[in-house]
């Protein structure tokens, strides 16, 4: 699935132009916000044609609607980005008081210094589970259009617990790590937006595959409804 996901950018007759727009968008984002709403929006695109069955990239266009669904894609990462932040703050906000009451002579300052260590724990697992739940999200967001379909935890705890979903996320994020760290190097010399985009589009289509293929032959209805 990874080979096919790397060409996938590459087919249609407009996937240079669609690549040109994708990493304009990208390396002024890494300037100001506003281009990655409408960036956000095509990503939801990709993942809704790879869905219906389309074996190329969608093109930019109607970006109204890119803008619309960006803004609601984002809202989707922030919220289950929410409690490892949190819970990231929390635990440095106890650990420093920990570290303080010790320095002042208290003697539950190491009790709780090592409570903000667990909170801190806590942050990294809910982390790493966000970042393998989000695609999942992200596709039941594109595929049902509808935003609290994203936080359908029996669907996607079920999809996610499929064998095809872990290795479909697996191979996405290992696109994302290589091409859109190449990008970063390359950064310097302003073409590596356009390696973070083809990564991201790549990574994209992986997660609708992986999600599709999981959710197959589940009652998936019920659970968007």
């Amino acid at each position: 699935m990874l080979g096919d996901a790397l060409r996938y950018p590459q087919r249609g007759p407009g996937w240079l132009k669609t690549i040109a727009i994708g990493s304009v968008l990208t390396l002024v984002g890494a300037v100001t916000f506003v281009p990655l709403i409408p960036l956000q929006g095509y990503l939801l695109r990709v993942l809704r044609t790879t869905i219906e069955g389309q074996d190329r990239p969608p093109a930019f266009g109607d970006w109204s609607d890119l803008f619309v669904d960006g803004a609601r894609a984002i809202a989707v990462q922030v919220t289950y980005a929410l409690l490892p932040v949190w819970l990231l703050f929390a635990g440095f906000v106890v650990s420093g008081y920990g570290v303080f009451s010790s320095l002042g002579g208290t003697d539950l300052g190491a009790t709780v210094e090592a409570l903000g260590w667990v909170l801190m724990a806590l942050s990294a697992l809910t982390f790493v589970a966000a970042v393998y739940l989000v695609p999942a999200a992200l596709t039941r967001l594109a595929r049902t259009g509808r935003l609290r379909a994203a936080f359908d935890r029996r669907a996607i705890a079920a999809a996610g617990r499929r064998p095809i979903y872990v290795v479909a996320v697996i191979e996405a994020y290992v696109a994302l790590l290589v091409v859109t760290g190449v990008g970063t190097v390359l950064t310097v010399i302003l073409v590596g937006a356009v390696f973070v985009f083809y990564g991201q589009v790549a990574a994209f289509y992986l997660f609708a595959r992986g999600y599709t293929e999981a959710s197959r032959g589940a009652d998936d209805s019920a659970g968007s409804a």
